[in-house]
């Protein structure tokens, strides 16, 4: 995804992010998949579409004082967000990585490689910087329904077809789809000539204040779609309405689950 295409370049929208969606929903993910990458103290790790940091963070605490955390994203309204005591920062598109071959020891994306334009090149892009014997890890969001998505998206859905809001969010997160299903997690980190390819799933459970998922929903790549889709009025309308029918159904507080997909290869 283009830089200028990326609704976390606007800062309010980054900071609804980083302040509700990184902190309870982002965060449990971001820390298991450094556990599960084995990320040791003193190693040098990359954290690849990093948004606010939360793998960076989580990796952080991993590698202690004696290592090395690179971030990189492509909207600096993000970046921005990360705490200066992570590591280093840096602007960039997975498929273009600024760094040498052979750099790093661990190359984690979370919830990004679908957001890619060409999600193999981005992939070999990420085993590029990797050392000889690193591994490569990433996250995917699974396909299972759950009660609160599944409200947000019928509303929006009275107000502009299904269809359009599909086509419009595959501009944008083009492989969403697609990496939900975990056998693709596998196939496209072997098509990135990766060995050892291990994959699992995991369900976590999020619970936050309705007000919170909804301004969470405004801020997503979703609400950006409907909200380009809709004049002011009928987007006042629509928010309206939806805040109405989630505090009708699940009055002040929403709880519900998502299903996660881990993929590592490992570089050889």
């Amino acid at each position: 995804m283009a830089q200028n295409e990326c609704p976390y370049s606007n800062p309010t929208t980054a900071a609804v992010y980083d302040q509700i969606a990184a902190r309870l929903q982002f965060k449990r993910p971001a820390e298991d998949l450094v556990r599960f990458a084995g990320v040791n103290p003193g190693q040098r790790v990359l954290d690849v579409g990093a948004g606010t940091g939360v793998v960076a963070i989580a990796a952080r605490a991993a590698v202690g004082p004696s290592g090395t955390i690179v971030a990189i994203d492509a909207a600096f309204q993000m970046l921005r967000l990360i705490p200066g005591d992570v590591g280093c920062l840096a602007i960039s598109v997975a498929s273009e990585l600024p760094f040498i071959d052979d750099t790093f020891d661990v190359v984690l994306a979370g919830f990004a490689v679908s957001h890619f334009e060409n999600y193999v090149e981005g992939l070999r892009a990420m085993r590029r910087v990797g050392r000889t014997g690193s591994r490569i890890g990433m996250t995917a969001w699974g396909s299972a329904p759950n009660s609160a998505a599944t409200l947000w998206s019928d509303t929006a859905a009275e107000y502009v077809s299904r269809q359009e809001l599909n086509d419009r969010f595959v501009q944008l997160i083009p492989w969403d789809t697609w990496f939900s299903n975990p056998d693709n997690v596998s196939r496209a980190l072997k098509d990135a000539e990766l060995a050892e390819v291990v994959t699992d799933t995991r369900i976590y459970w999020v619970r936050m204040s309705s007000g919170e998922y909804l301004r969470s929903r405004e801020a997503s790549v979703q609400g950006l779609v409907l909200r380009q889709a809709l004049t002011e009025a009928k987007w006042s309308e629509f928010n309206n309405d939806v805040a109405q029918r989630f505090y009708t159904t699940f009055g002040e507080v929403v709880e519900y689950s998502r299903d996660v997909h881990f993929g590592f290869g490992v570089k050889k």
